[in-house]
């Protein structure tokens, strides 16, 4: 119906139009002295003085035409009142836009965050320190200015939207993002969420932040990478620090993104052809980052019946193979070292 009442003010404007332009042509074709001759004179008379532009080369000189002419003379102040209105609408939604994220992003190899909340600004603290990219989907417009007063455009990106549309994660660029944290309070909506994302983005690395733990199976029995119980680590750790005071203080910094020279972090880089490492043996993998980058090998995970295992202290006879990742733990002085003989960054 609106689509229908458009089209006839748009009919109703074109008649007026015409009409008033006729009657400035019929009362200024015969007069003597006048400069509109012609129905076209009329048509360019009529633009000109709309758009405020005003050359004078055309004007009637009579009383009816007169008369006729103020209706664009008024017109001409909504036309510019109109086109300026419109400009500036224009360039607010333009701003806008690029503020709710519906431009897109071109972050690659990054981390994708659906759903933001207390927890989440907790782990984008920890990946920003790492040096690593997050893009966030919200459908609170309050989460966006609220991020971006945290952290830098560089390094997070937001997406306004509902979770509804599966095709409006594209703006996110989800296909080139390294893991995706579907991170709901409820984990219902992690599960619905979960199975909507797969139905489009069956390859991606999903990770499930859970408040049930009980549901880890279910989770990854619909192909979850990695779930995360809250409740489970946060008892762990505290259970550490009533018994094990200074192993839970040792763990809890492990756990956090190294950022000073006296920090040390967990870091895992996997195994390309061009490692130096390749098919090396672990203790001598282990005595050689050591000694060279002051790197501790602690673990290896190995790809095996469709999912990593991970070995802790390896054996000395382990071999490192490719694709295997490589778990050290260092401060971050040693990363751009490293890359020397890892010939790839740290993560997946």
């Amino acid at each position: 119906m609106k689509k229908y009442k458009t089209y006839l003010f748009i009919i109703i404007g074109l008649i007026v139009y015409t009409s008033v332009n006729y009657i400035i042509y019929l009362s200024e074709k015969d007069v003597v002295g006048s400069n509109i001759n012609s129905f076209s004179d009329t048509f360019w008379y009529s633009i000109i003085t709309l758009t405020t532009i005003g050359y004078g080369d055309k004007f009637p000189i009579t009383t009816i035409g007169r008369l006729f002419s103020l209706i664009y003379i008024l017109g001409s102040v909504g036309v510019v009142g109109y086109v300026i209105s419109q400009i500036s609408n224009k360039i607010s939604k333009m701003i806008e836009d690029k503020r709710l994220g519906l431009g897109g992003t071109k972050f690659e190899q990054h981390t994708v965050i659906i759903n933001y909340n207390t927890f989440a600004r907790q782990i984008i603290d920890e990946i920003v320190n790492a040096g690593k990219k997050v893009a966030i989907v919200t459908n609170s417009k309050d989460d966006v200015d609220l991020i971006y007063r945290s952290f830098s455009k560089e390094n997070v990106f937001i997406l306004y939207h509902d979770f509804v549309d599966i095709d409006a994660f594209e703006k996110v660029n989800i296909s080139n993002s390294i893991s995706v944290l579907i991170n709901f309070e409820d984990d219902t909506e992690n599960l619905i969420n979960l199975i909507s994302l797969k139905s489009k983005f069956s390859d991606l690395n999903f990770v499930i932040s859970l408040n049930n733990s009980t549901l880890k199976e279910t989770f990854n029995s619909l192909g979850v990478t990695f779930t995360l119980s809250k409740n489970e680590v946060a008892s762990k750790l505290i259970a550490s620090y009533v018994f094990e005071p200074e192993v839970a203080k040792f763990t809890e910094g492990l756990m956090s993104s190294a950022v000073h020279e006296d920090d040390l972090g967990l870091m895992q880089y996997k195994v390309i052809s061009e490692n130096y490492y390749l098919n090396k043996p672990y203790k001598e993998t282990f005595l050689d980052l050591k000694n060279e980058f002051n790197l501790i090998l602690i673990g290896i995970s190995k790809y095996a019946n469709g999912h990593y295992n991970l070995i802790k202290n390896p054996d000395e006879e382990v071999s490192i193979e490719l694709n295997d990742y490589l778990i050290v733990m260092g401060n971050p002085q040693s990363q751009t070292n490293i890359f020397k003989k890892f010939k790839v960054e740290e993560g997946i």
